[in-house]
């Protein structure tokens, strides 16, 4: 038997949308090394996607999840900040995301080599795609973006200035 035309674009859709989980990874480096820990307040992701939470190790954050992009998502995480709040990395053209494969909100520590510690709450990180890349934006109300400068100052527990590193996967941190 042949399959219809149809019914092979039918699967050829459904595959694009594939509902597999990902280990989604964000790295924090800094003037010294840092660890980081997330305490998630809640997320939002692509409706059907995967979702297995959020964990920490060393510098980084884990979000278990899959990669489906959506409108959905990136209205969620806008929801309550503008283009001079939030910060990507790699560089982007859109001051803000249209559509993200998934958000997660809550309160974001980052502490260095010192045992100096900074404490972020309320913040917001979401992965999105770029170019041939997954990319990541945070940010928060409390946030300020230099345009064109790939740096956001964040007035966190204190002042910590995050600077995008041309690099998807992750973020430098001075504090």
């Amino acid at each position: 038997m042949y399959a219809s035309v149809a019914a092979v674009f039918a699967f050829l859709a459904v595959s694009a949308q594939a509902k597999e989980e990902h280990d989604n990874w964000i790295y924090f480096d800094g003037n010294s090394s840092l660890t980081v820990n997330f305490s998630l307040d809640h997320h939002s992701i692509t409706k059907g996607q995967p979702y297995s939470g959020v964990s920490v190790s060393g510098n980084g954050i884990k979000v278990r999840a899959g990669r489906h992009e959506s409108e959905e998502c990136a209205a969620a995480f806008v929801d309550g900040v503008t283009a001079l709040n939030v910060l990507a990395t790699k560089h982007m053209i859109d001051a803000l995301p249209h559509k993200l494969n998934f958000a997660i909100f809550g309160n974001l520590t980052l502490t260095g080599s010192n045992n100096n510690t900074v404490e972020c709450r309320n913040f917001r990180i979401a992965q999105g795609h770029y170019d041939t890349t997954n990319n990541w934006w945070m940010g928060a109300e409390y946030c300020v973006t230099a345009p064109t400068t790939q740096k956001m100052t964040c007035e966190c527990s204190q002042k910590v200035e995050f600077h995008g590193l041309d690099k998807s996967d992750k973020m430098y941190a001075l504090f």
